[in-house]
């Protein structure tokens, strides 16, 4: 009930908003039937009518009837509530005893006064009130010429068809210091006319944009879904009339966002040949120190997030710090958090790093400055190894909050909750020459891993080629080594012959029913390989060895063809499937060439990007269609790649941008941004962009940030120059300047998703997150300022 309740709420807060203006659009009308055109007194006019007629009695019949009905929400969510009799006596039931144990208590259902109280929070009516009352201060303070935004119309024949197209727009501003009117000719002689003139947002679009975008933000911070808090905000504005359909969905066709899409399965076609893996393991070796594996791993893991990504990147190094750090002597969080800046650092050198810079090739003006694929990679470079050496230098200062002690896996769990199955060390593999305690500790640390065991008693000695691990594991468990390149499980070569096709390959739990012809009788791989297309891996709680009996839970891998078939029924009474326990594919000969065809498919896809023989898009879009037709990789597994909520808070933030910028919104930030800046200059304006990107990243996407920011950088750069060279250099200045602020969070574990990839492993808190990070964000942004400046003013790269 609650979730209908905070929907209800925001897009009540949001027609409120809207309905702060009707009486100025009927002003409007009312003047615009009398005038032939706007004037300075007549603008007047309509500011004082939207603050008397308006303003004043909306804003206060909305604060009365938000606290009446807080007081009686409050109010009858005491009377509803009654005290529950408990059970008393010893006559209580036994399952009461374990009362204590339970990880939640189930939530009976609420009255409609308890979920209105949940659902309008003080929090959230102070949100909204305050945002009335910025837009109350707007109306007062500021001039409505500040939110006037360019009107351009093509083909006008001539300067009186001209004026006479921008009379017809009520508030448009018609004087010769805002009408121009452009004749182009072309080298065929042949002329292109322009008509271009400003106009004054109407009043009530103000308003709805600014309150709706602040008690947006605000919900996103709360924890509210941010892709489908951005789409909402989009479609009221269509509704509205604000923005046109066209515009609030425009998102979903730009170059960037398809771009991003079609990079997600080629990312995850790389990843899975398993070259990142190998790549790693040369590459990182074995440091004896810990400044050595710092600045080495760093230096690794940043190179890689430049051209792949950063998340898969990550998710694959965890283990290795983790066995460093236990190597070297540290906790496990000294190494981790600067993993995660890393990434983000590496993710600003060139196009495709991350989202956030696709973004800002098609977020900033681009007949003003065009991205290219690796303009990022000098500054970016620089700043990154600067950001690396200053995180060296401050880690004595970093600390996590977590006791080694809960950091490992849980250990002495019955047997009979439980598989036992074995795995092997592959020759070559890392885990060969590291202690057993060591391994031990990184395997417990994997998910549904509840013990590992080998034949050496002594946790010091070294792990060898082929050692035999036992492993006590849940069903994840398993899926979570089977997916680790340096171990292998013990019938490896029989759950090959289930044949090649290993999408269709999944891991089951099933109960051997009472009519099954297994009952009594040792388990046949080969039989059931060929009558039930499975291969047995364990029994729950006893060993595989043993006799089929009526009743018994193995874990099986099979083809998904053969589940539910008439044999498997008579076999199986329950069958339930593992998610994502496809086996990795890898190790085959196929899977070598598809190796090799892929990555040399990526660096011939970086070349001609950056060579600019091919769009970014359209190259994405023929490496995922190559892969797909040569049976390289699936269409399901395309699109499970794709990370739906990402694109859509992307979308919905160019929307939103959109309705900004149409609003004069944007331009009224810029211009308060360059104002604020320019006792300071150039630099000033630059610190405030990076400031502005940061504090937002910090609540929600980097992408959708630097959509809403990116539109405000062209005015800014226009505000701080006058001739075309220098606003085409001050913009590319300010477009780094936010794609370093935007794209590098680490003063909170929720700016950036790998920040929440490392908390649990290096028992980090919010504020560990926060007091070692601002440190390292102050630092990053001095060299970002002062990177950007060497590069692009002094030697103009």
């Amino acid at each position: 009930m609650l979730p209908a309740w905070r929907s209800l709420l925001f897009f009540s807060f949001c027609a409120a908003s809207l309905a702060l203006r009707t009486n100025d659009i009927t002003q409007d009308q009312l003047e615009s039937a009398n005038r032939t055109r706007v004037e300075q007194s007549v603008l007047d006019k309509e500011h004082d009518a939207r603050l008397h007629l308006v303003s004043y009695p909306a804003a206060s019949v909305l604060v009365i009837i938000c606290v009446v009905l807080v007081v009686l929400a409050l109010k009858n969510a005491e009377t509803s509530k009654e005290p529950q009799a408990g059970l008393k006596g010893g006559s209580a039931h036994p399952l009461l005893e374990r009362q204590e144990v339970m990880e939640f208590v189930p939530e009976p259902e609420t009255s409609l006064a308890d979920d209105f109280v949940q659902a309008f929070t003080c929090q959230r009516v102070l949100t909204f009130l305050l945002a009335v009352i910025l837009s109350y201060m707007v109306a007062v303070h500021t001039d409505p010429h500040d939110f006037a935004t360019s009107t351009s119309l093509n083909n006008i024949p001539s300067a009186e068809s001209c004026m006479a197209a921008c009379y017809s727009f009520p508030t448009a501003l018609c004087d010769p210091s805002n009408l121009h009117f452009n004749i182009n000719v072309k080298d065929d002689g042949l002329g292109k006319t322009s008509c271009s003139f400003m106009v004054v947002p109407s009043g009530w679009k103000v308003d709805a944009v600014l309150v709706s975008f602040i008690l947006g933000i605000y919900l996103i911070i709360e924890g509210a879904t941010a892709e489908i808090i951005l789409i909402g905000l989009v479609c009221m504005y269509a509704t509205a009339g604000i923005i046109t359909a066209k515009e609030a969905f425009a998102g979903f066709g730009n170059g960037s966002v398809v771009g991003l899409a079609l990079l997600f399965p080629v990312a995850a076609a790389v990843e899975e040949t398993g070259v990142l893996d190998v790549a790693i393991g040369m590459l990182l070796g074995n440091p004896k120190s810990q400044y050595v594996a710092l600045l080495r791993m760093m230096v690794v893991v940043a190179f890689l997030s430049a051209l792949l990504s950063n998340t898969a990147i990550v998710a694959m190094m965890i283990p290795q710090a983790v066995s460093w750090s236990r190597t070297l002597g540290v906790h496990p969080g000294k190494l981790l958090m600067p993993l995660s800046f890393a990434a983000q650092l590496g993710g600003s050198c060139t196009l495709i790093g991350s989202s956030s810079t696709l973004v800002a090739k098609d977020s900033v003006d681009k007949s003003i400055y065009t991205m290219a694929f690796f303009d990022l990679s000098v500054a970016g470079t620089c700043v990154a190894l600067v950001t690396m050496i200053v995180t060296a230098v401050c880690l004595p200062l970093l600390s996590s909050s977590a006791d080694n002690s809960t950091t490992g896996g849980e250990n002495g769990s019955q047997i009979s909750d439980v598989y036992w199955v074995s795995f092997q060390v592959r020759p070559g593999s890392s885990y060969v020459g590291m202690s057993q305690s060591d391994l031990w500790t990184l395997l417990k640390r994997m998910p549904g891993v509840q013990d590992v065991k080998a034949g050496h008693s002594d946790a010091d000695s070294q792990i060898g080629t082929a050692m035999t691990l036992s492993c006590y594991l849940e069903d994840r468990g398993v899926v979570a080594l089977r997916q680790l390149i340096g171990l292998k499980i013990f019938n490896e070569e029989e759950l090959t012959q289930l044949g090649m096709q290993r999408e269709r390959r999944h891991l089951f739990e099933v109960v051997v029913g009472s009519a099954s012809v297994m009952v009594g009788l040792p388990l046949d791989s080969h039989a059931m390989r060929l009558t039930l297309g499975a291969c047995p891996i364990a029994f729950r709680g006893k060993d595989v060895g043993v006799k089929v009996e009526a009743g018994d839970i193995l874990l099986v891998e099979a083809d998904e063809r053969y589940v539910g078939t008439k044999l498997w029924k008579q076999e199986f009474s329950m069958t339930k499937m593992v998610s994502d326990s496809s086996p990795l594919r890898r190790g085959g000969v196929h899977d070598r060439l598809r190796c090799v065809l892929v990555c040399l498919a990526m660096t011939g896809l970086i070349v001609l990007v950056t060579l600019e023989r091919l769009n970014l898009a359209c190259g994405a879009g023929l490496f995922v269609f190559a892969i797909v037709m040569s049976g390289a990789h699936s269409v399901t597994s395309v699109y499970k790649s794709i990370k739906a909520p990402m694109l859509l808070v992307i979308a919905g933030a160019f929307g939103l941008s959109t309705a900004l910028e149409k609003t004069g919104i944007a331009k009224f930030a810029s211009l308060q941004l360059s104002a604020c800046a320019a006792p300071f200059g150039i630099h000033g304006l630059r610190l405030s962009v990076y400031i502005f990107c940061v504090l937002l990243s910090m609540f929600m996407n980097n992408a959708a940030a630097i959509a809403i920011i990116g539109p405000m950088l062209a005015g800014m750069a226009k505000s701080s120059c006058s001739d075309t060279e220098c606003i085409q250099l001050q913009l590319k200045a300010l477009t780094f300047v936010m794609v370093f602020g935007a794209g590098t969070c680490l003063m909170s574990p929720l700016g950036y998703q790998t920040n929440m990839m490392v908390m649990k492993d290096g028992g980090y808190t919010f504020s560990d997150f926060t007091k070692f990070g601002c440190i390292i964000q102050a630092m990053h942004m001095i060299a970002a300022l002062a990177i950007v400046y060497l590069t692009i003013d002094v030697f103009q790269l």
